[in-house]
């Protein structure tokens, strides 16, 4: 039995993702990591740690659930983990539980302006200054456009 791994921050996202994958898959053994969204320094500096991981693990539980009833109804066996630290440690913790041949998808959404954390040491890293670049390009254009008119 295959065992995934399935990194998700955005339930929608990710169930698209999947949908294709799993039609024609014999019954497996998948493992949902929710990756909840940082809470703003203000609002998460006044939740205490217990508050915290509660707030997490209700976050990837409704985030989760849908896939988890879909998987479930085609007979696969579910799992759902919350990401509590780094992405590469919690990576390499799961694959020590689970065995090196687990295999990962990366199903979470990318957002503008941000740089997802790499899920393993070979994942190759984005540069955030590709798009501070563009911006700045884009800027200097719209600057020098209206300068001329």
């Amino acid at each position: 039995m295959d065992t995934f791994i399935i990194f998700i921050n955005d339930a929608d996202f990710a169930q698209r993702q999947l949908l294709a994958f799993i039609e024609a898959r014999p019954p497996e053994r998948w493992v949902l990591v929710g990756c909840p969204p940082r809470l703003p320094r203000h609002s998460g500096r006044f939740l205490s740690q217990p508050a915290l991981k509660r707030w997490r693990a209700d976050w990837t539980r409704e985030a989760t659930q849908e896939i988890v009833e879909l998987l479930s109804a085609r007979g696969h066996e579910v799992s759902t983990r919350v990401a509590h630290t780094p992405l590469i440690a919690f990576t390499r913790q799961l694959r020590g539980e689970l065995g090196q041949s687990a295999r990962l998808l990366d199903a979470r959404r990318p957002r503008t302006g941000t740089t997802l954390e790499p899920i393993t040491q070979e994942q190759p890293g984005e540069r955030g200054d590709a798009w501070s670049a563009t911006g700045g390009a884009i800027a200097l254009g719209a600057l020098i456009t209206t300068a001329s008119e």
